[in-house]
């Protein structure tokens, strides 16, 4: 199994917990539908790189774990105090644009 996309797998279905267990202090409809967007959006990837984790490793694809993790660390920052949902939506895109280029490598490597 690939690490960095093991790592990249559990980092994302942390946060998509993180998401959901959220919603049950949200009040405003508006940004519980916010969140459950992202959800969605994280799921995605969740069934991406599931697809992914026997893909052999490369250089290319570990290194961009430093940039995952710490958009990582921020997105659960954001989600521990999810008041400013422009932050919150900021900080996924950012998760996820990190998440996405790993996706991308992990696709061109050999099975």
């Amino acid at each position: 199994m690939n690490k960095t996309l093991q790592e990249l797998h559990s980092m994302l279905l942390a946060r998509h917990t993180e998401m959901s267990q959220s919603l049950d202090r949200i009040t405003d409809p508006a940004t519980a539908k916010a969140i459950i967007m992202e959800m969605q959006e994280t799921l995605h990837r969740i069934d991406l790189v599931q697809n992914l984790l026997f893909r052999q490793s490369s250089q290319e694809l570990d290194a961009k774990l430093p940039g995952i993790t710490k958009a990582n660390d921020t997105l659960e920052e954001s989600l521990q105090s999810i008041e400013d949902i422009g932050d919150f939506l900021n900080a996924t895109a950012n998760f996820l644009k990190y998440a996405d280029e790993a996706i991308d490598i992990a696709k061109s490597l050999a099975a």
